[in-house]
């Protein structure tokens, strides 16, 4: 087996290779990824007929292409909902065969996060992978939860949570696994930019072609902090985070300048004018008291 065969058979992400010739098109190869999420095996997926690969990846292999929300069929599911982008490779000009690299992202967790954002008020929403690595999907609280040389890919949903959580965790994720249904859950985080927080959370598998969960998919729902004695400059930036609001936002709601509003932030301004902490308290709909107990008049 060639290194290019190799490495592609151990990428992580589901990818096929296409070719055509006089109108047929077939698999020429699929990786192992591919064949965990359809749920088939390799020989089988390379059996599969063109009129179904050309109705349903909707191909031109001569360009470049990016389809959302393509629907193809599993084993386990009638249809699974994915993204394809469409590389072509090199043409073999002696056959006139024409030849496309397919890369595959499964939809399933960003489709399950984007419902619960229409329940309500979803503070973040992520993935969590099989080697339990964290992929934040959306970043208002990264700077809040993360140290300054950190990527959420950078740590994992155990170095996430306080130590007495971790093992509570490890049996929930086995539970909804072998349920397959998502599960509400209160967790408290390890102590993250000087902060420990209560999450209140929903987690969901994600289940592939062989209905195994190969990652998870989160919602936080709301947060606190644990300490009832955090400094003012995090209870902002909570607040912020929990009502999705940025600096910049704040500023214009409020008419109270971007620099203000960042030393707040920073707690180099722990004590703000009276006016000051009014306008923001009312925009992010909390009282002054739960940011400031102090305020100038």
């Amino acid at each position: 087996m060639s290194i290019h065969k190799q490495l592609f058979q151990l990428l992580d992400q589901p990818m096929l290779i296409l070719s055509q010739q006089d109108g047929i098109v077939k698999i020429e190869d699929a990786n192992e990824a591919y064949s965990l999420l359809v749920g088939e095996t390799i020989d089988n997926i390379k059996l599969t007929k063109s009129s179904f690969i050309t109705d349903n990846y909707y191909i031109d292999l001569t360009r470049r292409l990016i389809k959302s929300e393509v629907t193809i069929a599993t084993r386990s599911s009638e249809a699974l909902t994915v993204r394809i982008e469409q590389i072509p490779l090199s043409n073999d000009h002696k056959s006139n065969k024409k030849r496309a690299f397919i890369i595959v992202q499964d939809l399933t967790a960003n489709l399950w996060i984007n419902k619960q954002l229409e329940k309500g008020k979803v503070i973040l929403g992520g993935i969590i992978d099989k080697h339990l690595h964290i992929r934040f999907l959306r970043d208002m609280m990264t700077s809040l939860l993360l140290e300054p040389d950190h990527s959420p890919n950078d740590i994992s949903l155990l170095q996430f949570l306080a130590e007495h959580e971790r093992q509570h965790v490890l049996s929930i994720m086995e539970a909804i696994s072998n349920t397959t249904q998502e599960q509400n859950i209160t967790l408290h985080t390890s102590k993250l930019s000087g902060v420990q927080l209560e999450l209140e959370l929903t987690i969901t598998p994600i289940l592939n072609g062989y209905n195994q969960s190969n990652e998870f998919a989160f919602v936080i729902w709301d947060l606190r902090p644990i300490d009832a004695e955090t400094d003012s400059a995090m209870k902002l930036k909570i607040w912020m985070a929990k009502r999705d609001i940025s600096t910049g936002q704040l500023s214009i709601a409020t008419g109270i300048s971007q620099q203000t509003i960042s030393k707040l932030r920073n707690g180099k301004i722990e004590k703000p004018q009276r006016l000051t902490a009014e306008l923001i308290a009312s925009e992010l709909q909390v009282d002054v008291h739960d940011i400031w107990p102090v305020i100038r008049k």
